[in-house]
């Protein structure tokens, strides 16, 4: 799926694909690769993952008609999830961030519900 976001005065773009879910892994797993375009922008690749819980898969499935929605309601919880984390500090290679429910219900980081 696509991305796009704004944040520390860049523009970000790039992609999410789910990654493989290994034993390991407590939650679905999906990596990142965005660019960052802007003032100070360097074009190098920032990569990392984000880690979806079950409840957020689950309500991204019944808030949406079809499969399509449901992937535009996790693109917007992950866009909103980096949109707050560059609030405190620049994003980096290695990333690894937990999505959970509040970012597709819109009750996370101050969201309104």
């Amino acid at each position: 799926m696509e991305l796009s976001f704004e944040g520390r005065g860049l523009q970000f773009r790039g992609e999410a694909e789910p990654a493989e879910r290994s034993d390991k892994d407590k939650h679905h797993p999906w990596s990142v690769r965005l660019t960052a375009n802007g003032p100070g922008a360097d074009g190098q690749a920032i990569e990392g993952r984000l880690q979806v819980t079950d409840l957020a898969v689950e309500e991204a499935s019944a808030r949406a008609s079809d499969g399509a929605a449901a992937d535009g309601l996790l693109a917007d919880a992950f866009c909103q999830s980096f949109v707050a984390e560059l609030g405190l500090r620049p994003l980096r290679s290695g990333f690894d961030f937990i999505i959970d429910h509040r970012w597709v219900t819109g009750t996370g980081a101050g969201r309104p519900s």
